[in-house]
């Protein structure tokens, strides 16, 4: 829903003239939820949250949500739909019509949200997605965002008079740690820099999370930028995600290292492997067990064989992983 929106008009501001917009919806933060589910390990500060919805939902719907992941890289593309025309009409509905009206989209239009996230979807895919959605919202949503909503809606409207006092650039500066804004842009700190000017900017959109820390979760399209702010539930905790320790306790072994290496440039076998590192076919099985464990490598089944491949996107997002933590 629109909470409110205004042009920066205080003097002096980097962001004079620019248009804000701040919305909530419902539908988002279900998805954000079901994002946290995929991996709760990653978000230290819901695991509170997390052990609660163990013991009230069915298990057989956490791993239903679970089983989607891939799909739709941990239930963000879904969230397209909610900031990109010509589909915002949904960030103003309640989650039950906001379903309805997903599931009226054909194919065509789930396939271009897809696609422009280098995804595929099929049809039975997209049916999926929309009966574990409302099966998870009927089950515990229906009642979790009962209490969320009213918080956020408040604490949006807050920013919203701060954006009106202070200027967008100003107001928006605690949204996050590598969210940073300069004199001529807004610059994102992810994988990479990314890099906004302002003359490049007609409207900066901002909504609300109580569930996307650490992300820093920015999206831009048709001179539009969104922002996401997390609100914190409770405290966050200082132990670092069980999933990041993995990571880096698969890079911290010699051995493993050098099966990392070879396999960047070249998927290979247990047994292949073995006679290239000099070491016993055994030996090389551990050391794979606890790179795919760190989810650094991938197997997929040729023949007789096991071949294994480098996740190419872990390894991309190394640096940035750490990064995050430490942020």
């Amino acid at each position: 829903m629109k909470l409110g929106i205004c042009t920066d008009r205080i003097e002096g501001s980097w962001t004079y003239g620019i248009s804000g917009e701040i919305f909530f919806s419902p539908l988002f933060e279900m998805f954000a939820a079901m994002h946290v589910i995929c991996n709760p390990e990653h978000h230290t500060e819901s695991l509170v949250w997390w052990d609660r919805v163990k013991r009230q939902v069915d298990s057989a719907i956490l791993d239903d949500i679970k089983a989607l992941s891939d799909l739709t890289m941990q239930w963000f593309v879904p969230c397209d739909f909610i900031i990109t025309n010509p589909y915002k009409e949904i960030r103003d509905m309640d989650i039950e019509e906001a379903l309805l009206t997903l599931e009226s989209y054909n194919i065509r239009h789930w396939k271009k949200i897809f696609e422009d996230n280098r995804c595929s979807i099929t049809l039975s895919e997209k049916n999926r997605i929309i009966e574990v959605s409302r099966r998870f919202y009927e089950a515990y949503f229906r009642q979790e965002i009962m209490i969320i909503e009213p918080i956020m809606t408040s604490a949006l409207r807050n920013v919203l008079t701060d954006w009106k006092n202070e200027g967008i650039a100003k107001a928006s500066a605690s949204v996050h740690d590598r969210l940073k804004y300069t004199k001529s842009e807004v610059i994102f700190y992810k994988d990479k820099e990314y890099h906004y000017k302002y003359d490049d900017l007609s409207k900066i959109c901002l909504t609300g999370s109580t569930f996307l820390s650490p992300h820093l979760i920015m999206g831009y399209r048709d001179k539009e930028l969104l922002l996401v702010k997390y609100f914190g539930r409770t405290k966050e905790s200082t132990l670092p995600p069980k999933d990041l320790v993995s990571l880096y306790k698969g890079l911290s072994d010699g051995t493993r290292l050098q099966i990392l290496k070879s396999l960047n440039h070249m998927p290979d076998s247990t047994q292949h492997l073995s006679v290239k590192l000099g070491i016993s076919e055994a030996a090389v099985s551990k050391q794979l067990k606890l790179l795919s464990e760190a989810g650094l490598v991938t197997k997929t089944r040729k023949g007789n064989y096991m071949i294994y491949m480098v996740d190419e996107k872990a390894l991309d997002f190394l640096t940035y992983r750490i990064y995050e933590y430490l942020m």
